[in-house]
């Protein structure tokens, strides 16, 4: 059994354990050999590890100590628990814990709450990925919230009309049109606050997977301000799904061991920084055929790239009127405009776009135009899914 003493003599406020029972001498070994530690690990510059104590950065912030006994009398202080202040004090002497350096961004992230998924009116939000365009692949509960026939389906306009007509409530569509984004955007917000005001299942509906350069994050955010937290379900990515709808695989053993993914446009329609060429290295660009001319001048004269790197895009995946086109870093961009090439299209770089592809492939899908002279070519349509699973 032992007690707990303060002890003030005017130079320093110690506390302390002392045994109940005087002749308990390992117990004031004990205390003997801890002023002896402390003393020590002080005048050495360094502390004792506390779970309360911040980084080792802290004694860069410690004022200069009259002795040695004055600081180990704070170290034991906050060591045996009696302050759960994180500021300790000795006469002139301060002892302050660093401040963790936190920009606005970390703050926000440290102090915000969640607000209800549901508000007393019974409004709520569903954010939803839509996948490439192939109903096929929605997922189970994508499915099942976009056959609630009272919901209120915003929807971006890449989405495609197999998947709006899956839909069994009232759909909006947004004109996401370049240029416009910005204006769209505010509509789709006022669409949504519209609909929670009426108590309404507000399905926000994106293509891909909305979490890949997909605005995805801001709108939770957004939705979030309204007073009410989105319950998302993950769509199948483009950047992954597309270009295997066009027989294009993102890796493949001895050819390519890793995957880029890269966005078209920055904020504000900036251009992103470039990727360096690696020969075994896939790049996927999203939302860049609007401006490929350019990426590849820049992935050749800034990035490295060889002219005859092989390039393919995928257009309108997973839709009947899907096209694969194919050429290199010096021939695609031409090839884009002849055969008019529009979003939503997802652009693949690197040795894996002509690992599955074969002349085949051309004859049997390219309709007129076949293979094209010059290493590349179009690749239309996509399997008929209802027939392969004889439906």
């Amino acid at each position: 059994m032992s007690q707990s003493f303060a002890h003030n003599n005017g130079t320093s406020n110690m506390s302390y354990l002392r045994p109940s029972n005087g002749n308990n001498k390992s117990a004031r070994a004990l205390i003997a050999a801890s002023f002896a530690l402390t003393t020590m690990i002080t005048a050495s510059g360094a502390f004792l590890p506390h779970p309360s104590f911040p980084p080792p950065s802290l004694p860069s912030q410690r004022s200069s100590c009259s002795s040695a006994s004055s600081c180990s009398s704070i170290i034991l202080q906050a060591h045996h628990g009696q302050s759960s202040s994180l500021n300790y004090s000795h006469g002139d002497d301060v002892l302050l814990p660093p401040s963790p350096k936190r920009d606005n961004r970390t703050a926000a992230a440290t102090t915000r709450t969640k607000p209800p998924q549901r508000l007393p009116n019974g409004g709520r939000i569903t954010l939803v990925g839509a996948g490439p365009g192939l109903p096929d692949l929605l997922t189970l509960a994508a499915h099942r919230v976009l056959s609630d026939p009272d919901a209120l389906v915003v929807v971006d306009r890449l989405v495609s009309k197999e998947i709006r007509e899956v839909i069994a409530g009232e759909v909006r569509v947004a004109r996401k049109y370049p240029g416009c984004a910005e204006q769209a955007q505010e509509e789709i917000y006022e669409w949504c606050k519209g609909g929670l005001r009426e108590g309404r299942h507000v399905v926000r509906l994106k293509i891909g997977d909305p979490f890949v350069f997909g605005r995805g994050g801001e709108e939770v955010l957004e939705f979030r301000k309204f007073g009410v937290d989105p319950v998302v379900i993950p769509g199948v990515s483009a950047a992954f799904s597309a270009p295997l709808l066009g027989s294009i695989p993102v890796t493949h053993r001895g050819i390519s061991n890793q995957v880029v993914m890269c966005t078209g446009y920055g904020r504000n329609n900036t251009s992103p920084d470039l990727i360096r060429y690696h020969e075994e290295q896939t790049v996927v660009f999203l939302m860049a055929v609007g401006r490929l001319r350019e990426l590849c001048r820049n992935l050749v004269s800034k990035a490295g790239y060889p002219k005859d790197t092989p390039v393919g895009i995928v257009e309108r995946a997973g839709c009947p009127e899907q096209r694969t086109v194919v050429g290199t870093m010096d021939t695609i961009a031409d090839l884009a405009e002849r055969y008019d090439v529009k979003p939503p299209s997802t652009i693949v770089v690197g040795e894996v776009v002509n690992v599955l592809l074969t002349e085949e492939d051309y004859d049997s899908f390219g309709g007129e135009e076949g293979v094209v002279v010059g290493g590349g070519g179009v690749i239309s349509g996509v399997a008929d899914w209802q027939s392969y699973f004889g439906q």
